[in-house]
């Protein structure tokens, strides 16, 4: 059963002077006095931006996009655990997008794991979809393993290892298709959640933030409680000696940042903010992976500010290991940090107990998805709702009766 947790005001309804009333709560077609966040809602941040954006699209039409892509960067032994090895992390994109797609992978065999035999955080994405009924769409930055579905295909191409210093490919179409994307999916949608799956992500999101001078020291996260932390470090030095740049020498050239040392995915979902947040409210979901492409989006364009929120879990905010908050309000102080509080520790699968332990935390939009399903049902859809689902649909994917 769904719980309805939104609270109302006591105030009165106001009549105008034709004599209709009008609710204090809404105001030509915002939520603004009264509006409280939902127990299963916490705001880090700008909490009264947070409101202003939450409260303007509560209970109305949200619209879920993942876009999917490689970079050879995951393929270096120990720098990613979004497969069960190395190689296989070039399949979890594409089975990502299928599992979201048809529930199912068509490009290997099972779910895609991490060597503890954990699931995907696609399970979560998946969970709020079905509750919330958003439409879902896929994008295809440049994928060396194509998801077996239909998607949208920007005309990218797999990114090479950073450690090359010539990491993206076509790096300003990539933005400008990204742009289109996001002005479309914005058309007939009062919100746009924009996330990715890009295995070994952070390293590259590390990198681009580190050459555009966000971040002067890794704060990224890792799938793993064991955060690889100095060999991300050694990688990223290496690719900057190759590119020729230093920390911040990209500051005033976001794009180039992305050329040199990034993935397809930031270029694309960087444009896809730009183009979205002009129409709509855009909810950036994911974590220190998408902090990189906030940062180029709004270093190619600052007025995505003040219409944007990074939608995250309870996971990534507590993870000891990285630091959103400090990545983000080195970006601008003005982009809300709003995380939904999925909690697995009593759940009854060793699996998903092990998010708890410090493993996957963020990816596939997980969070943004569950943060929109909450949004777009007006807070009638909880954190127990999508656990159940959650549980559900691991039962269903695992066979277990």
């Amino acid at each position: 059963m769904f719980s309805n947790i939104f609270h109302t005001t006591s105030q009165s309804a106001i009549p105008d002077p034709d004599g209709l009333i009008i609710n204090p709560l809404v105001i030509s077609g915002v939520m603004t006095e009264g509006f409280q966040i939902p127990p299963s809602l916490s705001v880090k941040g700008n909490e009264e931006l947070a409101k202003k954006i939450i409260s303007g699209i509560w209970g109305k039409r949200g619209v879920f996009t993942c876009t999917v892509a490689n970079t050879l960067t995951s393929t270096i032994p120990g720098v990613s655990d979004a497969g069960d090895t190395p190689e296989l992390t070039l399949f979890t994109p594409a089975a990502d997008a299928e599992l979201i797609v048809l529930g199912k992978t068509v490009c290997m065999k099972g779910i895609p794991i991490n060597p503890g035999g954990i699931p995907t955080p696609a399970t979560l994405t998946i969970s709020a979809l079905n509750l919330s009924g958003m439409q879902h769409h896929i994008i295809n930055a440049g994928c060396k393993v194509v998801p077996n579905i239909p998607f949208y295909d920007v005309g990218g191409t797999y990114g090479e290892s950073i450690v090359t210093g010539k990491s993206v490919k076509d790096v300003r179409m990539l933005y400008e298709r990204g742009i289109l994307l996001g002005e479309l999916f914005a058309k007939d949608n009062d919100f746009v959640i924009i996330s990715e799956s890009c295995a070994g992500g952070t390293t590259t999101a590390m990198a681009t933030m580190m050459a555009m001078g966000v971040m002067k020291e890794n704060l990224v996260s890792s799938s793993s409680p064991k955060n690889p932390k100095e060999l991300k470090t050694k990688l990223v030095n290496t690719a900057f000696e190759a590119a020729g740049i230093t920390i911040g020498s990209l500051a005033d050239d976001p794009l180039k940042a992305v050329e040199c040392v990034g993935d397809p995915m930031i270029a694309v979902n960087a444009g896809m903010i730009v183009g979205a947040s002009k129409h709509v409210p855009v909810i950036v979901g994911g974590g220190t992976q998408m902090a990189a492409v906030i940062a180029v989006a709004v270093g190619m364009d600052r007025s995505v500010v003040g219409n944007i929120i990074q939608g995250t879990t309870r996971w990534l905010v507590n993870d000891p290991n990285s630091d959103i908050e400090k990545i983000i309000m080195g970006i601008d102080k003005d982009i809300p940090i709003v995380y939904v509080n999925m909690d697995y520790s009593k759940s009854p699968y060793e699996g998903l107990q092990a998010y708890e332990w410090g493993y996957i935390k963020e990816g596939v939009g997980c969070g943004g998805s569950s943060v929109g399903a909450i949004i777009s049902s007006a807070g009638k859809i909880t954190c127990e709702d999508i656990l159940d689902e959650v549980h559900r649909l691991y039962r269903q994917i695992l066979g277990i009766e």
